[in-house]
Formats: structure tokens, sequence, C-alpha cells
């Protein structure tokens, strides 16, 4: 071991190749963590010094002027000082359960009400439960509803701690809401711009908040939204997204299946089929939410496609 940062005033040693999470981790230190990817923002730290680019990468733009950075993603011999978050940083609320729906045999949509809350649809969550058990989730609910619900879309695991509990716990249970964390959100100011968007399984719930959000500010140019799952029977809210078809002639959806297609649905994976149907993708703005290899994907090609990398945003829905 060498000498690497500091932590809270404490010499911290190091070994080649340890995140500064993992370096904390091993000389004994709790830190929050769950995914160890970057995505779900758990493990988040400051500095006052410089910190690799890469750590801050998805980080809100508040919380990166307070020197908050993903410690899972920094090189422990690229910091020199270390600190918590304090609490205070990181927006706390209370919500409790108000409704529970199933809309496809893995998939649950939840609903809580949080008062005083308000935040960009598409944007993620950490949600808490007294237990301790804790999760991110992205922001689903449509932008014309009341601001203070908070839906989300669950893709119930059977082995899963936290879609375990989601899925039995009764209405009216108290959660803890952290954050809002990340950039997959709309902007107004891209009002005239086409817009892309591709998601896989529950990766519909942010793009269904960014397509309500940029509709219900009065968007112009084209919308197009390419959703996929393994079987046409594992796709939802087809009512909701051909219900804003015929309400907003600029949306357009397309619905995509590996295997088992039936109807309508195009056989292969959503961004196979956005890619067909949209070759240049010069002056798009592209949403890609989902699967961690879809999403990466995803944003390799449709940059190979023309699409600047500054207007890719990108949501990968990681394990915990």
């Amino acid at each position: 071991m060498i000498p690497g940062f500091t932590f809270e005033g404490k010499q911290i040693a190091i070994e080649d190749g340890d995140t500064v999470l993992g370096a904390l981790l091993r000389n004994g230190f709790e830190v929050d963590n769950r995914c160890r990817a970057g995505a779900c923002q758990a493990c988040l730290l400051r500095s006052d010094q410089s910190v690799p680019k890469v750590s801050q990468a998805g980080v809100d733009d508040l919380l990166i002027e307070r020197g908050a950075f993903l410690s899972c993603q920094a090189s422990a011999k690229d910091v020199i000082s270390v600190e918590r978050l304090g609490n205070e940083a990181i927006p706390r609320s209370q919500a409790f359960l108000s409704k529970r729906q199933w809309v496809a045999d893995d998939v649950i949509v939840l609903t809580l009400e949080a008062p005083d809350w308000q935040a960009a649809p598409g944007r993620f969550v950490r949600l808490i439960h007294p237990s301790g058990v804790g999760r991110p989730y992205s922001l689903a609910a449509a932008a014309w509803e009341d601001p203070s619900l908070l839906q989300f879309h669950v893709r119930f695991i059977a082995s899963g701690e936290m879609s375990g509990l989601l899925a039995t716990v009764p209405v009216g249970e108290r959660f803890e809401v952290e954050g809002p964390f990340g950039k997959c959100f709309y902007r107004s100011q891209d009002g005239n711009e086409p817009i892309l968007l591709i998601g896989s399984g529950t990766g519909l719930a942010p793009l269904y908040g960014i397509v309500t959000d940029a509709l219900n500010q009065g968007h112009r140019g084209p919308i197009h939204l390419y959703h996929g799952a393994a079987t046409s029977s594992r796709l939802y809210y087809r009512d909701e997204l051909s219900e804003l078809g015929m309400r907003f002639p600029n949306f357009r959806y397309a619905a995509t299946a590996e295997k088992e297609v039936t109807g309508c649905d195009r056989q292969g994976s959503p961004l196979q089929w956005a890619l067909a149907d949209h070759a240049d993708l010069e002056g798009f703005k592209v949403y890609a939410c989902g699967h961690p290899d879809l999403v990466r994907a995803a944003k390799k090609q449709c940059f190979l496609a023309g699409a600047n990398l500054k207007d890719i945003s990108a949501d990968p829905f990681v394990a915990a």
C-alpha cells in the first residue's frame, strides 16, 4: 500500500487500481453505496480539490458546485482530500404510498404523495424505506399531474429486496425520498429540435416523464419514442402512449420485442429500429434509458449517426 488521500483528516492508504470508494471500504469506513457503477449516486462524497471529470458525469450542477463527486468512479490516486457530503446538500422529503398498480407481469406502477415536492420528470430519486432498504427510481408521473405525486415504474424481481418490499407493503406506508438527481430531463430551450427517446423495460419511466413534459411545454419539433421488451406481453403503457399520439400530432410511438412478437410490434431492439428509421441524427436530442448494454450501445451508435455527445442524455438502470 502507498499513501493516498485524506478522508476527514485521516490518511488513507491505497492500492493500484483503487477507487476512492474501494479504498475507504477496505480501510473500514462506512460509505453508502449500491450499484458501484455511477448510476445510483448513493456514494456521493465531496472535495475542495479537483477530482476526475468522469466522477462527476451525471451529477447535478448544484452538487458539483459543492464539490460532489461519485466516489465509485474516482481513481484514488487522483484525489487529495475527501469528506462526506453534508445531509443539507441533498434535499429529503417524506412521502407515503397512495396507489399500487400492476401493469405487466413484472412491472408495478407506484404512486406516492409527497407534500411540497417538485422536480422535473425524468430525473431520479432514492426511495428509502424505514427499514433502511433503498433504491433509485426515475420520476415517471405525467407532467400535467399534481407535482406532489411521485410515480415510479418498478420491475418486480422475486428475489429483489426492494421490489419485493414495494410489492407487499400496505398503502399508506411511509418512505423517505432523496434527490432529485441526474440530468435526464427535458429542456424547454430545445423546443424546435427533434427528440429521439430509446428505452427498454422500466427504462420507459423517465422517457414517459420527459415526453409528457415536452408536450406539456408546447414542444414544436417531432418526438419519437421507441420502447422495447423481451416479449410483447412485457410491454406496457400502450393505451397511455397511443392516447398521446392522438392528442399530439408531433408524437410517434413504436413498440418492439425481441421474441414472441404480437400485433403491430416490431421484432428487434428499440435501438435497432430507431436507427433504421432515423439514419441521420444531426440536430437530434437523444435520451436512452434502461438496460446498461442498451444505453451504452445507444450512446455510441447515436453519436456515430450524427448526434452531438452533449445532446445525448443517458440513464442506465444498474442492478443494486
